[in-house]
């Protein structure tokens, strides 16, 4: 009976097989493990990539294949533009840290894609069944820029710059989003109400 092989494209060999070569397939297969577990690689983007994954190999020798490591980092010195990077449509998951300049939208093949930001991170699992990468962990990116204060918008991060000296934060308790204003100090009417609360 001839090798199989499994999802990672490990070798799974037929008893009595590969005589003189079992142990160098075995260590193969131990390396493939290892990167599937906890292999980290540095992908340096200049556009669209697809990810190297040979499966269905019998080769005594070991080569790292950026597909199979667990942890991806996309590089490069792209600007203001998207990059897909597509993935094995494998059972697998991975973690995906993007400092390429881009948005990169993580793929297997199909439809369903996951996009992670410039600057972000996220955690990506590849459904086979569907041909389909499902984010993990929502994208954290922060809202704004430097300097500004985040709140929830609508589920997503937002900033709010206060651009003059003594402003504060303010929100009317509504749906309206919060925003910085005048500090006036108490009003007179104000001050009268917090006599009467608290004496």
């Amino acid at each position: 009976m001839a090798s199989t092989f499994s999802n990672l494209g490990l070798n799974l060999q037929a008893t009595g097989e590969n005589s003189g070569t079992w142990g160098d397939l075995t260590n193969v297969n131990l390396q493939e493990i290892d990167n599937a577990i906890a292999g980290v690689v540095t992908i340096t983007l200049t556009g669209n990539t697809t990810l190297a994954f040979t499966t269905n190999s019998s080769s005594t020798t070991f080569t790292d294949e950026a597909g199979r490591n667990k942890t991806l980092i996309l590089s490069g010195s792209l600007s203001a533009t998207t990059v897909t990077v597509t993935v094995p449509n494998i059972e697998k998951d991975y973690v995906v840290i993007n400092n390429s300049g881009a948005t990169a939208t993580i793929s297997s093949g199909g439809s369903t894609t996951v996009s992670i930001a410039t600057g972000s991170k996220n955690y990506v699992i590849v459904n086979p069944a569907t041909t389909s990468v499902i984010a993990a962990v929502p994208d954290t990116v922060p809202g704004g820029s430097n300097t500004q204060i985040q709140f929830n918008n609508n589920g997503a991060f937002g900033g709010i710059t206060n651009t003059t000296s003594g402003f504060i934060l303010t929100s009317n308790g509504s749906a309206t989003t919060p925003s910085f204003q005048a500090n006036t100090g108490i009003t007179a009417g104000k001050s009268i109400a917090l006599t009467l609360v608290f004496g």
